[in-house]
């Protein structure tokens, strides 16, 4: 028989053993490795090799015996069924098997005799076609598996075997034999939909050599773990050495084994020649053995991008030579990263470029929930004229690298730039994989000219993008167009990239996009209430105080306008400073207002008498968290915390938004009083502001809604003024018409980048720090590169726990049928819980949007079962709840939970109302299930979309 391997679909073997083999070294390690064994129907799934392994060998033992053994086996199954009086079948059943027409099995029957059954290839007049007949097998993101076959395919083994006489016979030929009942031919390697546009080099057949292909691959392996996992130079070389050493065994063994075979069958041909193969074996490795060879192999074979050292200035140092210490000048400079090489880099992935290429679609009419839903799209003069242009969203923060209490804190303070692109589906878009490097620089070097050195060098990529420009990618040569769309960051590096007062409590102005003073900050809480910023006026604003004829005046002026300089960012071709620097709601809101209006109210509520903090602190512990707020759950807030002066609670950003989910219920207590109403519309706020889906008339609500706080505030605690992060609050409603949801420019993911130059920090020398950060960084985007049918962007996007059969097959297959129209299916498995794009959802815990009743209010479901059908179907089995009301008081759901005996209901996991798992809990007898975030434009737009 031969069997193969269609992971690959080029590996082909004589034996079982051989392609278990090839699965072991080259497919096993995989993450998302799953296997589905296919002989004689057998529907058992296996996500670990050896147990797949022993499955074989217990159950499936004849075909590890070789060809007279299946032949014997066969003839043992003909006569039992002959026997019975049951009608003979072919191999076709065997999911792992080619089929034969009669005439090759009668020409097999007649040849037989006279063949040994040891004989190692196909006879030259014997033409063979697989038989398509199992419908697709794939799990996870094994792309390959979506061409209808199982992981196995193989050829009959009533098929004649002869030895090669030719070159032309090592080819195994597989055409018909006759015209008539012709068959479907070889499948070829399968293609992502994307690959029809752009198919990366390694993925064109016969333009990479087998040595290639393993040199490639051994170079990702080496760097990959190199760079994702922070080892050190030293201990990736002992574990290449290590491999090699392990390769070079493994080969030797190999070799005797054959050499023992050929000895028990003396006079074979092959002897020599395979033997030889050995001998010629190139060791993929050896290119990259040591730390040069690895850093000349990935930027040889791999789509290396080199970053530039822009210098910016001189300075003078000490410089040691032999036992003196002479002084020496040196250059001032930032590392760069070209844009458009970067984005050539990034688009060279087939799924990607597909992805990006493909015009984006808008919401409905009313609603936003991405950049493209904004009415900047429409004004834009770029945007505007051709929709499918790169959006680019640019984030700047600083990172201490070093202990912040020691010597050398603002000594190796780093300045760091990234960019993503708004044309990355939402869902991508939050995997740090999307997040790019752009620069990095010492914050001490920039001393002189500033940030602005860094914006002229990104500024002549941006023109030339802006004009559109030419890029080579292994489908082709691309023009690609593209702009700034926002600019993303904490208040301090927004206004020090855009040249404002970065010290706001220093300015007259205090505000970016109004012209607000604090007297009429502490008055007026709506944005019609003050002049809006233009652009032309804070040209002829920066125009003024570069003409100011004495230091005073120009200083009195950078107060009084709020503006410290005419940034570069000015120069951006298409880019408005005033409207396209969106407030940030996790510095705003979880890092501002959140932490001080909370602080004022528990404060005063202690102080007078009617809050214990101790049983706060106690509820705090002993909340009933959900799986996904376990790892975030609120830190107990101290006497010493409330007694500080500064407007601090020492929680993070996702404490804090945990906090916020549960707060309601923590204050019981007090409920009915004024300080109770002002926390629930901070919720409130809080909740629409972090929705993905907002309607205009959320957010008309949403700004009276703002100023209906910000006055409750000043009437409760009257001592404290408005800050101006409270301030910028009413700027966001507008922000959202134009620029779409908040949650769209929110910084969290781009703060989770720098964990990766963190962790390398203690690792590299600190003589040139920016250079060795930026090489890991380069090296390892590389790497990302490798897979052609996947990248990190698109990893884990479904991810099964354990796997168990399903109990109840007819029961599954008649709820199918009425939910899906579903007749047959040929695989389902139970799973304990599912990852589909970073949503987990559990059994028995999970609750779900499964639809929306005539309210409109949110119908959860309780998942009790998770099924995978056919490998390609993920559905829920849910206990649907009734949902009573939404109870204001918890912000939260209030829901009932119906008779056990009630039928489930079958729901596709692509057709949820929201994709977010909730979780419920039981408060005073009653089941809540609290919000995240706002789901009324959620589901209206679901129904919208389904009208």
């Amino acid at each position: 028989m031969i069997w193969r391997c269609v992971i690959c679909y080029v590996f082909v073997a004589l034996t079982l053993k051989s392609l278990l083999s090839h699965i072991n070294f080259a497919h096993s390690r995989s993450p998302d490795f799953r296997l589905v064994c296919g002989i004689d129907g057998c529907t058992k799934e296996y996500r670990v090799y050896n147990s797949f392994w022993y499955h074989i060998r217990r159950t499936h033992s004849q075909y590890l015996d070789g060809v007279s053994s299946s032949r014997s086996h066969r003839r043992e199954r003909s006569a039992l069924r002959e026997a019975s009086g049951e009608p003979r079948r072919t191999d076709s059943n065997n999911l792992w098997t080619y089929n034969v027409r009669p005439t090759l099995e009668a020409q097999d029957t007649q040849n037989s005799s006279d063949t040994p059954d040891n004989e190692t290839t196909l006879e030259n007049n014997v033409d063979l076609q697989p038989s398509l007949l199992v419908p697709v097998e794939h799990f996870g993101d094994f792309d390959t598996f979506d061409t209808g076959e199982t992981v196995f395919s193989g050829l009959s083994s009533n098929t004649v075997l002869r030895s090669p006489s030719s070159v032309e016979a090592q080819d195994v030929l597989l055409n018909e034999t006759s015209d008539s009942n012709p068959t479907p031919p070889l499948p070829d390697r399968p293609s992502d939909e994307s690959s029809s546009t752009c198919l990366p080099q390694e993925t064109m057949n016969d333009e990479l050599s087998s040595d290639d292909v393993l040199s490639r691959h051994a170079t990702a392996i080496v760097m990959t773990a190199r760079e994702k996992h922070h080892l050190s130079q030293s201990g990736v070389n002992d574990v290449v050495a290590a491999v090699q050493e392990y390769q070079a065994q493994l080969l030797n063994n190999l070799r005797n084994q054959l050499q023992t075979v050929f000895n028990r069958h003396a006079g074979s041909e092959l002897q020599q020649e395979a033997l030889g193969l050995f001998d010629s074996f190139k060791d993929p490795f050896a290119a990259v053995s040591t730390s040069y060879r690895q850093d000349s192999v990935i930027k040889e074979k791999f789509s290396f991008v080199e970053a530039e050292e822009v210098s910016v200035g001189l300075a003078v140092c000490c410089q040691k030579r032999e036992k003196r210490r002479d002084l020496a000048i040196k250059n001032k400079c930032f590392h760069y990263i070209p844009l458009i090489k970067s984005l050539e880099q990034l688009l060279s992935h087939p799924k990607i470029f597909a992805m990006i290429n493909g015009r984006s679609q808008k919401c409905s009419s009313g609603y936003f929930y991405d950049i493209i839903d904004g009415e900047l799209m429409l004004s834009h003069p770029l945007f505007s004229s051709r929709p499918s242009a790169l959006q680019i969203i640019l984030y700047s923060d600083e990172i201490e690298i070093c202990n912040p209490l020691g010597s050398h804190a603002s000594k190796n303070k780093l300045l760091m730039f990234y960019y993503t692109l708004g044309n990355i589906n939402p869902k991508y878009r939050s995997k740090l994989a999307s997040i790019c490097l752009l620069a990095i620089a010492k914050q001490s070097e920039l001393s002189e000219r500033g940030v602005d050195a860094i914006l002229a060098r990104l500024h002549e990529d941006l023109v030339k993008l802006y004009n559109g420009v030419k890029i080579h990618l292994p489908c082709g040569e691309h023009e690609i167009y593209g702009a700034v769309v926002s600019i993303c960051g904490d208040t301090l590096a927004q206004h020090e990239l855009c040249g404002f007062k970065e010290g706001v409590g220093f300015a007259y102005s205090k505000c970016r996009h109004c012209e607000c003073s604090f007297e009429d900050m502490q008055m007026f809480y709506n944005e019609e209430n003050f002049e809006q910023r233009t652009l032309e006026r804070h040209f002829r604003q920066c125009s003024d105080i570069e003409k100011a004829s004495t230091e005073y005046l120009r200083n009195s002026l950078k107060t009084t306008y709020g503006v410290n300089r005419r940034s570069k960012v000015m120069d951006f071709p298409g880019f408005n400073l005033i409207q396209q620097t969106p407030q940030d709601i996790m510095h705003v809101i979880l890092e501002g207002i959140a932490p001080l209006e909370i602080k004022c109210m528990l404060k005063q509520l202690v102080i007078l008498g009617q809050l214990d903090l101790d049983v706060f602190n106690a509820d705090i512990i002993g909340f009933p968290y959900s799986p996904q707020d376990t790892r975030d759950r609120p830190s107990p807030i101290a006497y010493s915390t409330l007694a500080s002066n500064d407007n601090k609670l020492k929680q993070s950003s996702g404490q804090m938004l945990v906090l916020l989910k549960i707060l309601p219920f923590l204050l019981d207590v007090i409920k009915g009083t004024a300080y109770f109403s002002f926390i629930l519309e901070l919720l409130e706020l809080v909740q629409i502001l972090f929705s993905p889906v907002i309607s205009l008339e959320t957010i008309d609500k949403l700004k009276v809604l703002i100023e209906q706080h910000l006055k409750h505030f000043k009437d409760l605690f009257s001592e404290n003024n408005i800050t101006p992060k409270q301030h910028y609050l009413i700027h966001v409603p507008s922000q959202i018409k134009l620029l779409g949801p908040m949650l769209r420019h929110m910084c969290m993911r781009f703060e989770s980048k720098h964990c990766f130059f963190k962790k390398w920090v203690s690792k590299v020398n600190f003589k040139n720090v920016c250079k060795s950060l930026i090489k890991h960084n380069q090296m390892f985007e590389c790497c990302q590169n490798v897979n052609s049918s996947n990248h990190p962007i698109f990893a884990s996007e479904c991810v099964l726990g354990p796997v168990s059969e399903v109990k109840n097959m007819p029961y599954l297959k008649g709820k199918v049928r009425d939910y899906f129209g579903v007749d047959q299916i040929n695989h389902a498995v139970s799973v304990k819980w599912i990852t589909l794009n970073g949503n987990k959802y559990i059994r028995e815990k999970t609750l779900l949007v499964c639809m929306a009743n005539a309210s409109s209010l949110p119908e959860f479901g309780l998942v009790r079962n998770v099924f995978v059908i056919n490998s390609s179907l993920y559905c829920f089995e849910c206990q649907m709840y009734s949902t009573v009301c939404f109870d204001r008081d918890y912000m939260s759901y209030k829901i009932e939970v119906p008779n056990l005996a009630e039928a489930t209901e079958l729901v596709n996991a692509d057709n949820l109302v929201d994709f977010t798992p909730y979780y419920s809990f039981i408060h005073r007898d009653i089941t809540y299930v609290p919000m995240k975030y706002y789901l009324g434009d959620v589901i209206e737009l679901h129904k919208a979309s389904n009208v």
